[in-house]
This record gives structure tokens, sequence and C-alpha cells, in this order.
């Protein structure tokens, strides 16, 4: 009888089988699509060019000359065809991938209900909640310990509209279908019957073949909006029961004296609260924002009540009700007439009735909202508001009435499923946070404060003027806040409209207010004099630390923020509770890769000490991004990399740009990312409370290695008067920055300097261009500084490498970096620059770093090739590269046509419809934007 390990062994290669066939019949699929619309020509075009690049990545010199011929004899519309055939192939290839993780993990969770107690296929999934608790309970956690850790378990994931998600709306919904038509195929018993078609996915092709890519302008804030909801609409509403369900069965099964928390895992916003250098963000743009979040919410519970009453129908004839629902029954008949209406109907199901009467008022909810119901008025009636808590309460008094009775049973199931979409959504999907920068927040207390002189003071010359108007600060008049600069107004508006939220939804809709490029105690200490102006709803202010300056300053800052005798109150309001956001974006594009992960490490570290220190409770703000550069990577490793910042419970993290399609447009894919954030954060917070810092000798040499690094970088990046026009012309940011991906502006400032250049923008030029620099550049100085002292010192990084999950993690992720970029490829966008000597300059120091980068992994991991001990992953990245590589040379031409400066208008058009399509492929190619 073959052995448990040869038999997954021969499973999984069977899997793989079937995914390699998947992706062949897709591409079969598409090339008959070509042949079909573009004709035999067209197809015959993509062939010989996906020929080329593959010849090429084997050795042959003479094929990449060809391949860069035959791209310079394409006219744009066949161009467009030609990047149009390759990009829609990786949307393929990218589904059919999805599509097999999701029937693995079916498959997995399917063996485990029928699998034998102690046999392989009874253990818990990999990254699972409950090989969270396993583990836990492995370490020697007891029950008491395991409630108070669960209890202080608060994850909150931040969607941001950064302008990195260059699909549409409409192109997701398609790729949704498509998915769909693919999982129901490979599923026979569970097909539905229009799938059944062998035409079905060609023309779920054609349809995405025909549909415009690109949008025709801009996207307002509102369309970004909308674009977020969508995830809500279509899969976290129903996601997020299914984790509660894990959490509270796993904890039933290993420890089931301990009670499951009621709201662990939640969801905040930036779209339509973020105002940092985007103009289009303004108080009525916010508004507009909250009520369609209200909307969404209020059409969500509305319909899970809807469905509920239906199951309920529990008679009083067959089970008495008790006093309580009887109570609150005659209390809902004053709010909905249509309980009166059904009465006659269902005389006996009273809890039908109940639900009905809330389907009702939730139903009026959706009503006012869609006609417009105005928040930024004084005089707004909160009384007749349905509230979260009153949704909740009825949700409430239906449990405890089933659960005292024989209809205990049906506490779970629906029930249960509704009761928590409203605890984690309420009647606002998610909290909308505000942020700005702290430069228009110094502009406007200038004002206030009638001091033209205002930002050229000392910083405690500031804090003494801020403290002292803050005590006698009083509400503005609509007309002292008219006499105001529009600039000025600005800034008080929104924190004036969230006053009127609060009162009138109630504080939950609203999240935290931030303050980009904090720098000092004054610059909170200006918010609260403004929040106290405007008569703001008390939003925790939270200071973003991002520069590698600020992030070295921040324990300092905060250590005499808490002693500020005026922010004590502001302490005292929100229980002792400090938000703190880091930035990875700017940090990584301030000093390096190396640099800045060191910075962030040691930040939240200090952080956390000066906190407990001063008996705050901090949650910590990960502002992170999608690529490696950006703080981006597998969820629970970042975390357990680095667990010190979840002392407390409590993690929030940004969820940005094309990272929401790629881990919220799938219910399962969902529920795997969501699960694997909750594992990484039940064992981090057990982490974290049992901290011990790394031995003195890491420290020292990850000390060293930053200095080498950050020397390295700003060498490079700040002092070399030639970088910024070598990465101006060998990458396409111009391109990028004339996209329509999103309503904010590429730069914070009319400057195109890197300081001002928003870090996003930045990461995805050199990602484009293969060059991927932010991921890895100033690593391979940093390491062979150490590596170079001899036999001791490489041990010592080995030792570290093998040991430290955050020194692991650091190079692992490098290691991704370095095989997504390509120097060829990127030697291709340096023939784009127009001086010789600075190419030769800026490139050869750029494939100096990089060899010396890769050379210095590859000693420390004792690996022969970069990511060998990940031979899927690895492989992975071996078979897109010739399809990839193919957008890469349409984009190199189109963009020297572009810039030759001698195009017509109509040419010219098309040639940017060209690389926008070629920059959408590329993104699909590599799974990274910026």
């Amino acid at each position: 009888m073959p052995s448990t390990s040869s038999r997954s062994k021969s499973t999984a290669l069977q899997d793989m089988a079937q995914l390699r066939a998947e992706i062949r019949s897709l591409g079969s699929a598409l090339g008959r699509v070509i042949s079909k619309l573009e004709g035999a020509d067209a197809l015959e075009t993509v062939e010989t060019l996906r020929t080329l690049a593959k010849a090429a990545r084997g050795g042959d010199e003479a094929a990449a000359g060809k391949l860069a011929a035959a791209v310079a004899k394409l006219t744009p519309a066949q161009a467009f065809t030609q990047a149009m055939a390759f990009t829609l192939y990786f949307e393929l290839v990218n589904l059919a991938e999805e599509n097999f993780r999701v029937l693995l993990l079916r498959k997995r969770r399917a063996a485990r209900l029928l699998a034998e107690p102690k046999s392989d296929d009874a253990r818990p999934i990999r990254e699972s909640i409950e090989a969270a608790v396993v583990e836990l309970k492995n370490r020697g956690v007891d029950a008491a310990t395991m409630q108070a850790l669960v209890d202080s378990v608060a994850i909150e994931l931040v969607f941001t509209a950064h302008p990195t998600e260059s699909k549409r709306r409409t192109l997701l919904t398609k790729l949704r279908r498509l998915a769909d038509i693919l999982r129901h195929r490979a599923q026979p018993e569970q097909s539905n019957p229009d799938f059944n078609d062998p035409q079905c996915v060609e023309r779920e092709i054609v349809s995405l073949w025909l549909t415009d890519r690109s949008r025709t302008e801009r996207p307002e804030v509102t369309d970004e909006a909308r674009t977020g909801l969508w995830y809500f609409e279509t899969t976290l509403f129903d996601t997020l029961p299914r984790l509660h369900v894990d959490m509270a069965r796993a904890l039933k099964q290993h420890f089931p004296e301990v009670k499951p928390p009621a709201r662990w895992l939640t969801f905040g916003s930036w779209i339509g609260g973020d105002r940092d250098g985007n103009p289009n963000v303004t108080a009525k743009v916010t508004s507009d924002v909250l009520l369609m979040h209200r909307r969404l919410a209020a059409e969500k519970l509305r319909s899970g009540v809807y469905e509920l009453s239906r199951w309920l129908t529990i008679s009083d004839r067959r089970e008495p009700l008790p006093a309580g629902v009887k109570k609150l029954l005659r209390e809902s008949r004053q709010l909905s007439s249509l309980i009166e209406q059904l009465s006659s109907r269902y005389p006996h199901e009273h809890y039908r009735l109940l639900l009905a009467g809330l389907r009702d008022r939730l139903g009026q909810t959706v009503s006012e909202v869609r006609g417009g119901q105005a928040l930024a008025t004084a005089d707004d009636d909160a009384g007749n508001c349905l509230t979260a808590e009153a949704v909740k309460e009825t949700l409430q008094a239906i449990h405890e009435a089933l659960a005292s009775g024989r209809g205990a049973l049906l506490t779970g199931g629906e029930l249960k499923t509704v009761r928590d979409q409203a605890e984690v959504f309420g009647l606002h999907a998610s909290r909308l946070d505000l942020r700005q920068h702290s430069g228009p927040h110094e502009a406007a207390v200038g004002e206030v404060l009638g001091r033209a002189d205002y930002a050229k003071l000392s910083e405690e010359v500031k804090r003494g003027l801020l403290a002292e108007a803050i005590t006698t600060a009083k509400p503005l008049t609509a007309a002292k806040l008219a006499a105001f600069s529009a600039a000025t107004r600005n800034v008080i508006e929104p924190l004036a409209l969230t006053g009127h939220v609060s009162a009138k939804f109630g504080p939950e809709a609203l999240g935290i207010y931030i303050i980009s490029m904090t720098s000092g105690v004054s610059d909170l200490l200006e918010v609260m004099l403004l929040m106290k102006l405007a008569a703001a709803a008390p939003l925790p202010i939270a200071p973003l630390f991002e520069t590698l300056d600020d992030l070295n300053r921040a324990p300092e800052i905060l250590s005499e923020l808490f002693t500020h005798p005026v922010y004590a109150s502001e302490l005292a309001k929100h229980a002792r509770h400090q938000h703190v956001m880091l930035g990875y974006s700017d940090s990584n594009k301030d000093c390096g890769y190396l640099a800045a992960n060191w910075g962030l490490f040691k930040a939240q570290d200090n952080i956390s000490r000066v906190c407990l220190g001063h008996d705050v409770r901090v949650t910590l703000f990960h502002g992170r991004g999608g690529s490696i550069a950006r703080g981006g990577g597998p969820a629970a490793k970042a975390i357990l990399a680095q667990p010190i910042g979840l002392r407390d419970g409590g993690i929030r993290v940004t969820e940005q740009g094309e990272v929401l399609s790629t881990r919220y447009h799938d219910p399962d894919l969902a529920h795997r990312i969501l699960e694997q954030m909750a594992y990484g954060v039940l064992l981090g917070v057990h982490a974290a409370k049992n901290h011990e810092p790394a031995p003195t000798e890491w420290l020292n040499a990850m000390e060293k290695m930053s200095a080498v690094g950050v020397a390295a970088y700003k060498a490079l990046v700040h002092d070399d008067p030639d970088f910024l026009a070598f990465w101006k012309q060998s990458t396409p940011i111009d391109e990028i920055s004339n996209l329509k991906f999103g309503s904010r502006p590429t730069f914070r400032k009319n400057t195109t300097s890197v300081e001002d250049l928003r870090a996003i923008p930045w990461v995805f030029s050199w990602m484009q261009s293969r060059f991927v620099f932010p991921g890895w550049f100033g690593l391979g100085a940093a390491l062979d500084a150490v590596l170079s002292q001899g036999a001791a010192s490489k041990k010592l990084l080995r030792e570290m490498y093998a040991s430290w999950p955050f020194f692991k993690t650091m190079i692992d992720n490098a290691q991704l970096t370095l095989r997504k970029a390509d120097l060829p490829i990127a030697r291709l966008y340096a023939e784009l620059v127009e001086e010789p000597r600075i190419k030769k300059k800026i490139l050869g120091a750029l494939t100096k770093e990089f060899e010396l980068t890769e050379a210095a992994i590859l000693a420390i991991t004792g690996q022969k090739q970069l990511l060998s001990d990940e031979p899927v992953l690895l492989k992975s990245v071996q078979l897109r590269n010739p399809y990839i590589d193919p957008l890469n040379y349409i984009q190199v031409e189109m963009i020297r046509r572009l810039r030759s400066g001698k195009l017509s208008k109509d040419e010219d058009e098309a040639t940017r419809a060209v690389v926008e399509l070629t920059i959408n492929g590329i993104s699909g190619g590599l799974k990274n934007t910026g």
C-alpha cells in the first residue's frame, strides 16, 4: 500500500497537471478568439513574438534583436492587438491559478470533514485560525490566557484608493463571472447548466476583448469609493461571518471554556477621507461617500434580514413567545406599518413580523440615503435615524429568546450570520478615516491665530501658543468660518462634518484622523485646536511617521506628547489608547530597502516601549502597499517577523491599490487571506507578550548594515544629479502620471523631485521597467559590508537568516524582488536615456549593486540560485517571463515614439492607448504594480 507521503506527492502532481491543462485550454480559446476577431495574421504575430521572447530567454542573442525589430514594424493598431493578446492571456492565467488555489482549499477542507482523527488530513489547514489555536495550545497557553488573548485581538484592514488599481470595475465583474464559469466546470457535480455550453468560455473572452481597458477620464473619488464598496457587496459581507464561525469552532474544540470574541476583525477606509495632496476630496465628497457606505450596509442587512424572516417562521402555537420579544414587537409596530400589514397573514409568527419591521426600517434608511440626505448641516434630525445598535438589539433579543427555549439550535446558521454582519459592518460597511498632511494644518492654524510667522516659529513656541489656544477655543460660527481663506476652510470643513455625522449616524461610521509627515508634538496639538474650533467628533488622532528621521524620532515625539498637559485630555478621552501609523512607502523611498526595514523594526520596538512606560495602549497602523518595497508580501510572515507592536492586541493595515482585486474579489480567496492574517495576529500577540530581544551581535550587525545601505542609497538617489534624469527617461513615470487610474495627482506638490513624488508611482515606474529598484538597492552593499569581514561574519549572517524571522523575511522578500527584476529588459529601457554618459554611469551602478545583492543573498542562504528553496514560485516566474517580455518590448517602442515628438495627434492618442494597455499587462504578468 503506498505511503501517505507518496499519495500526497501523486495527488500534487495530478493537481499541477490539471492546472497546466486548464491554462493550455484557456490559451487555445484565446487563440481562437484572436483569429476570429483580428485575423490569422494577428495570431501568427502573437506566436512570433512569444517564440522570439522564449528563444531570447534561452540565450539566443539574435532572437532579442529580431523581437525588437518585429515590434518596431507594428503600427499602433497592430501593437494594441498584440498588447491586448498578452494582457488578456495573463488575466486568464491568473484566473486559472486562483481557481487552482480555491479548489485545493476546498478539497483540503472537505477532506478534513471526512478524515480519521489522527490522520494527516485531520490536521488544521496551514496558517488557519485553528492552526494558530492548536499551536498556542501546544505552547502551553491555558484557557485564562487564551481568553485574554482573543479578547484583546482587534484587526482592522483599511482600504485605500492609491492609483495602482488598473482594472475598471466593469472588468472586475467580467473576470469574476469567468472565474465562476471555470470553477463550476471544474466541479461538474455543482455545475450551472448555463455554463455547460462549450463556447461559454470563448464568449466571455470575446466580451473581455471588446471591452475598453482604459477609462475615458480620470475617476472621481466617488468612483473609487464605489469600486472599494464593490468588494464588500460581492465578497466581504458573506466572507466575514465564515471567519467568525472558524474562530468559534476552533475555540470550542480546543479551548471549550473560552468564549469567542464578538468583534475582532473589521474594516476601515480612506477612500473619500484621504485629502493628503488630493484636492478632489472635499467635505462634500466625504459626505457623499459616507452616505454610500450607509446605503450599501443597509441594503445588505435588509437582504439578510428578509431571508432570515422567511426562515424564522416559529409559531407561538408551537413555542411560547417570551415577554421581551412581545414588548419589542409592540414598540416596533410604532415604527413600521409593514408589521400591521403582515399581521393578518402571519398572526402567530412573531419573529417573522419583528424581522419584517426591521427590514422595513432598513428599507426606509436606504430610501433616505438615495434621496440625497444631507450631512453637513447642524440642524440634522438624528432622532429618527435607524442606528446600528437598534439593529443589533433586535437580533440579540431574537437570539436570547430562541436560546432560552426549544429553538436554541436556530441561533446558529442564518441568524448568527446576520448578527455577525450587523456587528462587523453595522450601518456603515467600513469606518471612514480622515487624513491630511501636516502642512495644511500648520497653514490653517497660522491663519486662525492671526500669526503670519507661525510656520517659522520654534517647536517650543508653537506648543505654548497652541496650549493656550486649545484651552480657550470655542466652535467657530458660520460667519467666522466663511471669513477664512479657501485653503483654511478646506481643512476645517471636513472636521465640522464629522460632528454632524457622529450626531446623526453614530460615532461608529468614522475611524481615526491621520496626520501625514508628523515631525513634532505641535502637529497633533494643531489638529486638537482645529477639532475644537470645528466642533468635530472626538476622532482618535494618529501621527504618521514616514521618513527614516521621523521613524527614529517617533519614540521621543510620543514621549513628549504623552507628558504634555494639554494632550492628557485627548488620551483620557480615548481611555489612554493611542494609534500610531508607520509609513512603509515613503520610508523606503527616503532611505532604501534595508534601512527602511530596519528603521520600521526599531520604531515598532521603541514605540511599544514608550507606550508601555507611559501606561498607554497602542495600536500600530501599518501603511503597507502591494509590492515588497512598500511592505507587501505574505501577511502572516510579515506580522510574525515583527510582532512586538502587537503587545496590546490591536493592529491596523492598509490594503492598497491592486491588492484589493488580488485578495478580495473572490470569497474563497478573501477567506484565505483573512484567516492567514488572523493566524499571524493570534500568534503575534502571544509572541509580543513574551518578547525576547534579539542578540546584541545581531542588532549591531543590522546597525552597521543599515548605515552602509542608506549611504549607498542616498549617494545615488539624493546626491547624484544625474539619477533623476536617468529615472525619468528609463522608466514610464511620465506615462504613468498621465494615466487615469486614480483621482489623486502623482506628485504632492507642483514639482518633479523624488522627495515630492508619491511612493506608489515611484515603485510603479521601476516595476514596469523591470529594474524593481526600490526592492533591493543598497541591500547588496549593506550585506557585503559584513560578509567581506570573513568567515565568522558570514556565519553570523547565516545564523541570523536561520533563527531571526525579521531578517529571514527581509532576505526572502528581496529574493522575490530580484527574481521579478530583469537586467536585460531593464537595459532595454535604459536605451531610452538620451545622454550616453548618464546612461553608462547610472546603469553601471545599478548593475553592480544588483549583482552584489544577488551574490550576497546566495552566500547567506546557501542556495545556488535565487528562490531555489521555493521551486513552485521560481517556476511560476520563469514560465511567465516569455509572455511579459513582448509587453516590455512593445512598451519601450511606444514610449520611444511618444518622446520623439514626431507623432500626429491621432497617432499620439493611439500610441498612448498601447502604453496604457502594456502597463495593465505587465502588472498582470508580474502580479504587482506599485
